[in-house]
Formats: structure tokens, C-alpha cells, sequence
């Protein structure tokens, strides 16, 4: 069922924390249609419920999100695979720019939890949060890789994955990020500022209650304001930013270039694109 594509539920050791779940882990928490469409319902229940004064996020399974579920993004023919509708593209991207809109805006402060691959869509929706906890150690300990392979498969980051990243740890370090396409493990993401702690994966949800309830223990208005101020002074025209790059992702999608970067993930060929600026 689509509801069960992401959780919600109130945390067992306070009731003033959310804990909102990807739950798709089968397909490493690829971010399609009907999970985008679950996680904006949640979140405005989030919104809502007054009662809630602190949300945690976190992913099912072996790893946080692959990003974007690349079988929606375009269409599989007998010689392969070509571009989807602009109308189709623009749906998708808009999909994924409430989401972003509504955890920047969220009335409550946002802990993501990162583990496994946290990738793309996946990750610039994670770097939404307002503080990010990874999972320590090499990748078969869980421990967290991060990164935005978008340049390697002819898109670019859409969701303000670029401009929070850039706020978060600077121009230079994005720019690394962003135009390499390249990912990095847990100890470069605590040394560039993406995470604010590492703990082994196991530990990430106790820790999370433990900063989580600290805020959840403060005035709710005076936490509440604080929040919206700060994410005032970080971006005062979020909703601009967020259409302009969104629209300039829809863009992307619809090169031949996008397509040949697709087919080498979906056909898992190891054979580099040649792209062609078309």
C-alpha cells in the first residue's frame, strides 16, 4: 500500500517526537511517485499535530536512498530507452520540490539519520534536515556513503540539494560534490560538516531521541520561531531558489544525454557515456 511506503509514528520514549520512516527498502529506498505522495501527507500530519515538537528521519533497510527511482524517469522501448513527456518530468520533479519545501518549512527542528548509501534525491532531501547524524565505520558496517551521482548520468541535483550543501559546508566542498558527482564516506562527511555526528548504525536512533528530546523539553513557540527564523536568514527566497532549479532539472531530463547516463545505471553497464551536449 502506498501509506506504507513511509511511517510515521510517535516515538515510545516521548510523545512529543515523530519518527517519519522511508519505508521502501526493497529498492533501497528509491524516491518514485507514490513514496513522494506518502512522505508530503506525512509531513503535513507532522505539521499538524501539534502535540509533535521534534521529527527524526530515518530509512528502512541497508541503506537511507539510491535517489530517485531512474524507472520513472524514463521510458523503456525495444531498442532501449528514450525520454519521458516534459509533462511526465515536470510531475516528478514537482513531486519532489514539495517534499523539499515542506521539510525546509516544517514548523518542527528535523534530525535525519544517515546510513547505507544516501544518494541523489535521497540525499538532498536528508541535507534538508536541520542537523544530520551518519552511521560510522566502511560500508559493510553500515556506515554511510554519501553522494550526488546526478553530473554522471546527464541531470543535475533538483530538489536544493546544491544550495543547502552549499550553506551547509561552503562553496568549495559543494562544488567537489556536486560536479564530480563522486561520494565520500562517514569521516570525510564529519569533516566537511555534512553530518554533526557519527555513531555506529545501531546507536543512530538512540542518539537522535537523546538530542531530540532535549529540544523537545524547551518552549515549543520559542523553538518553532527560532527554526523559521534561521531558515529565513539561510534562504529568504527558498520557494524562487526551488522552482528555478526545479526547472532547470526538467530541462536535463529531457537530453539524449540524460537518457544515456539512465540506460548505463538501468542496464548496469560499466561502459562510461559519451556525451554529447544534447
Amino acid at each position: 500500500m502506498t501509506e506504507d511506503l513511509v511511517l510515521l509514528e510517535k516515538a515510545k520514549e516521548n510523545e512529543h517526537i515523530a519518527i517519519l520512516t522511508w519505508n521502501r527498502p526493497d529498492a533501497g529506498n528509491a524516491l518514485n511517485t507514490p513514496m513522494l505522495e506518502a512522505m508530503s501527507a506525512k509531513l503535513d500530519q507532522v505539521e499538524k499535530d501539534t502535540s509533535i515538537r521534534v521529527m527524526i528521519m530515518i530509512s528502512a533497510g541497508k541503506h537511507a536512498s539510491f535517489g530517485a527511482d531512474l524507472n520513472e524517469l524514463v521510458v523503456k522501448t525495444d531498442e532501449g530507452y528514450s525520454n519521458m513527456s516534459k509533462e511526465d518530468a515536470k510531475k516528478h520533479i514537482d513531486d519532489g520540490r514539495i517534499v523539499a519545501k515542506k521539510l525546509f518549512g516544517l514548523r518542527v527542528p528535523t534530525v535525519g539519520l544517515i546510513h547505507g548509501f544516501c544518494l541523489g534525491g535521497g540525499a538532498e532531501l536528508y541535507t534538508l534536515c536541520d542537523v544530520l547524524f551518519g552511521a560510522s565505520g566502511g560500508k559493510d558496517e553500515g556506515g554511510m556513503m554519501y553522494g550526488f551521482p546526478e553530473p554522471t548520468i546527464g541531470v543535475m541535483a533538483g530538489w536544493m540539494g546544491p544550495e543547502i550543501l552549499m550553506t551547509r559546508i561552503g562553496a568549495g566542498h559543494a562544488k567537489d560534490l556536486l560536479l564530480t558527482g563522486r561520494m565520500i564516506g562517514s569521516s570525510d562527511a564529519l569533516l566537511m560538516g555534512i553530518v554533526q555526528a557519527l555513531y555506529p548504525k545501531d546507536d543512530l536512533m538512540i542518539r537522535a531521541i537523546e538530542w531530540a528530546s532535549m529540544i523537545a523539553a524547551n518552549a515549543p513557540f520559542a523553538v518553532e520561531s527560532t527554526r523559521r527564523t534561521l531558515n529565513r536568514v539561510l534562504f529568504p527566497e527558498f520557494s524562487k531558489i526551488l522552482e528555478s532549479t526545479g526547472d532547470e532539472t526538467v530541462d536535463n531530463l529531457m537530453t539524449a544525454d540524460f537518457v544515456k547516463g539512465a540506460n548505463k545505471i538501468l542496464t548496469r553497464s560499466k561502459e562510461q557515456p559519451d556525451y554529447e551536449r544534447r
